[in-house]
């Protein structure tokens, strides 16, 4: 086997040969490609030219970013018609020129939220519960998808509604907020977790967004409070203590482990003494 690339190797030939591999897995390493093409070729080619290749593969098997976007539009009208009571709700910027003025009947992509019709009415049905969060995006085009999940009678997750924003600010997540109470939960009486995220916190009490009449309830996920505590405190055993707190279903129960918990370090006690 030969060490060095070669230049007859280009990349639209190693393109062609990796759009299997991609097709399969289109979020496979650049590592995983050259060792495929060494296998079939015999030659170790530079990373660069195997990323231009591995690329080239998306783009034939997926279509390129550009062309996915402008898709966006006519993918959502699809959606809303062939699955009827779906919710669809976008947003676009305004496209400037260098000196900014603005391109006529040009618009770009900027917010995105969508809950499925069957989504929408299954939540009737679930606990009033709510968990959101939120996670980036990887790839040309940066962005965070938002997420709302419940939870049915039998503890089994149970997907809701999704969005994509420009990023986990308090308009991003106002956006998601919004058009969650507005489209699928407008009753009284939910509960929201979430993790500490200030921008949550500021949509939450932003009063345009709806969540105060019909009035709800914001409290933050266990789970968070213990890493921040592990964090800040490092001390596993009262960790289960916190948690055991969080659970409580009753005041006795959940001031019995508060009180262990300050019997046994006051500063972790004026830690969750200071949570917001």
């Amino acid at each position: 086997m030969f060490n060095q690339d070669h230049r007859q190797l280009s990349s639209q030939i190693m393109c062609q040969h990796l759009m299997p591999l991609v097709d399969k897995d289109p979020s496979t390493k650049v590592s995983v490609c050259i060792s495929e093409i060494v296998s079939e070729f015999k030659f170790t080619p530079s990373y660069k030219k195997t990323w231009i290749a591995r690329n080239k593969a998306i783009e034939q098997v997926y279509g390129n970013w550009e062309n996915s976007y402008n898709e966006l539009p006519h993918y959502l009208l699809a959606l809303k018609k062939f699955i009827p009571g779906t919710v669809v709700e976008m947003q676009t910027l305004p496209v400037y020129t260098d000196d900014g003025t603005v391109v006529n009947g040009k618009q770009i992509f900027h917010r995105l939220f969508w809950a499925f019709q069957p989504s929408i009415k299954g939540f009737a049905y679930c606990k009033p519960i709510l968990q959101v969060d939120g996670t980036w995006l990887y790839g040309k085009y940066k962005g965070t998808l938002l997420m709302a999940v419940a939870q049915d009678g039998n503890s089994n997750i149970f997907l809701v509604a999704f969005a994509l924003v420009e990023g986990e600010t308090a308009d991003g997540w106002g956006f998601f907020l919004k058009n969650f109470r507005m489209h699928v939960a407008p009753h009284p009486g939910l509960c929201l977790i979430s993790d500490r995220h200030a921008s949550i916190e500021s949509a939450y009490n932003n009063p345009e967004n709806g969540w105060h009449e019909p009035p709800s309830v914001h409290v933050y996920c266990i789970r968070h409070i213990a890493q921040n505590f592990m964090r800040e405190i490092k001390d596993r055993t009262l960790r289960k203590k916190v948690i055991n707190m969080g659970y409580a279903l009753n005041q006795p129960t959940f001031h019995y482990y508060r009180n262990e918990i300050g019997m046994a370090n006051g500063d972790a006690l004026r830690w969750l003494n200071n949570i917001p």
